[in-house]
C-alpha cells in the first residue's frame, strides 16, 4: 500500500502544479491576445495608411507627367516665339524694345500723375475757411451776422 500512497500524493502536487501553472498560462494568454488586438488595430490603420500614401503618390506622378508634358510645351512654344536670329540688329527686337520703352514712360506718366493729383488735392483749402484776401482775423463778430442795421429813426415834433 505504500505504493499507492506515494501515487495520490503525488498526483495531489501535480495537480496543485497544474492549476498554478494554468493560472499563470492564462494570465499570459489573456497578456498575449490583449497586445496582439492593439497590434492588429495598429496594423489595420497602417494598412489604411498606406493605401492613402500609394493613392497619394500615383496622383502625384499623373500631376508630375502633366506638369512635364506642359513644361515641354511651353518650351516648345518659348523657341518658336523667341526670335532666332542671331545678328544685332534684329529689326523684330528693336520694335519689342521701343514698345517696352513706350510702356514704361506711359506708366512712369500716369504714375507722377497720380502723385501730382493727391497734391493738388491736399492743397486745396476748405471752402469754410476763413484766410486769405479780404479776412481780417482781428473783426470777430459774435453770434449771426445781420443783414442790415436797425438805425432808429428820428421823430419830429
Amino acid at each position: 500500500m505504500a505504493k499507492g500512497e506515494d501515487d495520490s500524493s503525488s498526483v495531489s502536487s501535480c495537480v496543485s502544479l497544474n492549476a498554478e501553472n494554468y493560472s499563470q498560462l492564462l494570465q499570459a494568454f489573456k497578456e498575449t491576445h490583449e497586445e496582439a488586438n492593439r497590434l492588429a488595430l495598429l496594423n489595420n490603420r497602417m494598412k489604411w495608411l498606406n493605401n492613402w500614401l500609394e493613392n497619394r503618390v500615383k496622383t502625384l506622378e499623373e500631376e508630375l507627367k502633366n506638369s512635364k508634358t506642359d513644361l515641354e510645351n511651353l518650351e516648345l512654344l518659348y523657341k518658336n516665339s523667341s526670335c532666332l536670329c542671331h545678328s544685332k540688329a534684329c529689326e523684330n527686337c528693336e520694335t519689342l524694345e521701343n514698345k517696352v520703352h513706350y510702356l514704361i514712360k506711359t506708366v512712369d506718366k500716369l504714375s507722377k500723375g497720380k502723385s501730382n493729383f493727391e497734391t493738388v488735392l491736399a492743397s486745396q483749402k476748405c471752402i469754410f475757411g476763413k484766410f486769405g484776401l479780404g479776412f481780417n482775423p482781428q473783426s470777430k463778430k459774435s453770434g449771426i451776422s445781420k443783414p442790415f442795421s436797425i438805425v432808429p429813426e428820428k421823430t419830429t415834433d
